[in-house]
Formats: C-alpha cells, sequence, structure tokens
C-alpha cells in the first residue's frame, strides 16, 4: 500500500512516501492518497507522534504491563469558555473517520477532540460521571464555533464514564451525512448522537477539560486524510 507523497513527521521519523512504516513499538501508521490507519498503545515511551500545548503536562506512565498516556495537571479553560488541555496527533487532519480509545478519569471527566481547526473552532465528546440533565455542561457533544462551548448532543443520555475504571470510547463522523456518533463500552447503539455540519475537517486528539485521566490503545482510521480545515 502506498502512502502520502509528502513525508509524514511521527515518532521523531520522517515517513517513507512508499511504503508502511513501523515507527516504534506500538506505533504505527499507514497511509494512502486520502487515507490513514494511526495507532498507539504508548509501549514505544515517546510522544514524537503528538502535539501538546503544554508537554510537560503530559507523560507515559506504567501499569501491571499496560502503558497508557497520563495528564499531569489540568489547565484553566480558556475565554470565551471551552478546553484547551489536549493531546492531538501531530501533523493529520481529517473529515470522515472512526476513533477508538480506552479512558479512565482521575476526576469526574475526560473528553475527546475532533474535527479540531484552531483553539477557537472544534467540536468535543464531554465524558463524565454526571448525566447533562445534572450538569449541564457535562456529558455530550459541544461545539466551539468563536464562542463558549455549547451543547449539541446528549442532554439525557446517561453517564459515559460512570466509575474510574477503564472504558472503551469509539467517535464516528461522517462528514458527508453530518452524523456524529459516540459508543462507549461496545454499546450497539451510540451514547450521543446528532448531525452536524459546522466543521468537516481538523485534526483529533484526546484530553480533559479541567481534570485529569489516562488514555490507551488509541486508533484512528479514516478514507479522508489531509483535508484542509
Amino acid at each position: 500500500m502506498h502512502i502520502a507523497r509528502l513525508p509524514l513527521l511521527l515518532g521523531g521519523l520522517v515517513v517513507s512516501a512508499l511504503a508502511l512504516s513501523v515507527l516504534s513499538t506500538g506505533v504505527k501508521a499507514q497511509r494512502a492518497p486520502g487515507k490513514i490507519n494511526f495507532h498507539d498503545d504508548f509501549a514505544s515511551g515517546k510522544l514524537d507522534g503528538w502535539q501538546f500545548p503544554f508537554p510537560e503536562d503530559w507523560a507515559i506512565k506504567e501499569e501491571g504491563g499496560l502503558r497508557y498516556l497520563h495528564m499531569l495537571r489540568s489547565r484553566d479553560p480558556l475565554v470565551p469558555r471551552r478546553p484547551q488541555q489536549f493531546a492531538l496527533i501531530k501533523g493529520i487532519s481529517v473529515g470522515s473517520f472512526a476513533l477508538e480509545t480506552r479512558v479512565r478519569r482521575e476526576g469526574t471527566s475526560l473528553l475527546i477532540v475532533f474535527n479540531y481547526v484552531d483553539t477557537l473552532h472544534f467540536y468535543y465528546a464531554h465524558l463524565s460521571a454526571d448525566p447533562g440533565a445534572k450538569v449541564a455542561v457535562h456529558n455530550g457533544v459541544f461545539l466551539v464555533d468563536g464562542a463558549p462551548r455549547r451543547r449539541i448532543a446528549g442532554l439525557e443520555a446517561a453517564p459515559a464514564l460512570p466509575d474510574r475504571n477503564w472504558h472503551k470510547v469509539r467517535v464516528e463522523r461522517d462528514v458527508t451525512s453530518g452524523w456524529i456518533k459516540v459508543f462507549v463500552d461496545d454499546e450497539p447503539q451510540p451514547r450521543f448522537s446528532v448531525v452536524d455540519n459546522t466543521f468537516k475537517c481538523g485534526q483529533v486528539g484526546l484530553g480533559s477539560f479541567d481534570e485529569t485521566g489516562d488514555f490507551t490503545d488509541f486508533e484512528l482510521s479514516s478514507n479522508d486524510a489531509g483535508c484542509q480545515p
């Protein structure tokens, strides 16, 4: 399988434009025109494939043989009110995609950001111990569009992270139809879903609004990579 003609910088290596590259143990990226498959289980101990607003706030830890990405500290939200503490895949923008990872909260919530254009334009899925009916700014899909974040899905949904165990989360985005779907722990129906066409391209990543937590087994697949936000 061929990959994109421009070199891809991940894991501290420039990936050849002609082949599949295994960047380091546990980190793989495969590209073709418009297509990408990216996986990181953090076994390499490196974070060169990721970008952070504050790199010193992130570290790879190990527990019982499992390596995972850990947020060491939170950061205050920005004004207008929106989260800023994300680990974004470096140099990759996608439109439609499927993203799957495992997460474990330390406080009450974590989030997954997607179609991230810049600090004022993106979506995020807020994964919380609190239902949106109890805490209006928790547990759902939110939109940041040059203004304070705004809920667009999930108000009546059950909490995505009811405890501090590991939970699998899958986000599916289809920019043609506008669908956003967020699944938890292999449930057949999405925990949150909405049709929205505000953003159709951008980066994806992991983080929290104002708390900390853990992430592992991250996988992104897309047939719509290399788009321009």
